[in-house]
């Protein structure tokens, strides 16, 4: 067999074990970190429920510059709502609050429209423990195959993850009281 050969036929091999391993890749994802935090739910939850408070703490808007936010439908609650529009890291898309549950739960529909095309689900949550607040911020939704494919050489729990920890990290420096 001649070495041209060879080299297609590894690559062929290659490329269909990326396949198969994108393949038998789960297609639902969850992102999720969490944070301790010295403040109470009433503290916290305005944050997490009022689209413009929870701008001020989520960590996208000092990622992209270019970033450009309006925001819709009531200030807080079941309806408020945050779209952004770049042309840099952010694309466009928008956050909308599809269930409020006072001082324990907010869960968004995000949808991105630019660099690609999807949704998720984003939700916060608040537990009470132990005299602190812990506060959640999970992100779950579908994989295409590109995307699973791409996974393999990506790791959006790390990257997505680092992010939620940069923005919670904030949102407990605006929450807490100052000593």
């Amino acid at each position: 067999m001649s070495t041209k050969k060879k080299i297609l036929l590894a690559l062929w091999a290659v490329m269909t074990a990326l396949v198969l391993v994108a393949g038998f890749k789960p297609a639902e994802y969850t992102i999720s970190r969490k944070i301790e935090i010295k403040a109470s739910a009433e503290q916290i939850f305005p944050f997490l429920n009022h689209s413009q408070k929870a701008n001020s703490w989520m960590p996208w808007t000092e990622s992209d510059p270019q970033l450009q936010m309006s925001y819709d439908g009531p200030e807080e609650g079941v309806g408020s709502k945050a779209s952004w529009k770049s042309s840099g890291k952010m694309g466009v898309g928008s956050s909308e609050v599809i269930e409020s549950v006072p001082l324990k739960l907010v869960r968004s529909k995000l949808t991105y429209l630019e660099p690609m095309n999807m949704e998720q689900e984003a939700t916060t949550t608040i537990e009470n423990a132990h005299g602190l607040t812990i506060v959640t911020w999970s992100v779950t939704g579908k994989n295409s195959f590109l995307g699973r494919l791409a996974s393999i050489f990506i790791n959006m729990d790390q990257i997505v993850g680092s992010e939620f920890e940069k923005g919670l990290v904030k949102l407990k420096s605006i929450v807490e009281p100052k000593n």
